[in-house]
């Protein structure tokens, strides 16, 4: 019964992802922006790029971590008023 329902939803993604795949073509313009706008340069830009671009995603990972942390202290203070009011 599961290998049934399994398969079928193989089926239905698979069909689905290569209809994306061939109407979208995403690979190919990723590729294409590659060999147009990357390649041509020298390679002390490339790594330049490739370590600024590091950079951002480190930075941008300690903003969202720092964010999140204090959205879990908002809704631990929230949740810990709420617990404390219901218990009156």
């Amino acid at each position: 019964m599961w290998n049934t329902i399994k398969d079928f939803v193989e089926r239905i993604f698979g069909g689905f992802n290569n209809l994306i795949k061939d109407l979208v073509g995403f690979d190919e313009k990723i590729l294409g922006l590659y060999d147009q706008f990357i390649a041509p340069q020298p390679e002390i830009f490339k790594i330049l790029g490739a370590v600024f671009l590091g950079i951002i995603i480190v930075l941008g990972v300690i903003s969202f971590v720092k964010k999140m942390l204090k959205l879990f202290i908002v809704i631990a203070v929230i949740l810990g008023i709420v617990l404390l009011l219901s218990q009156f």
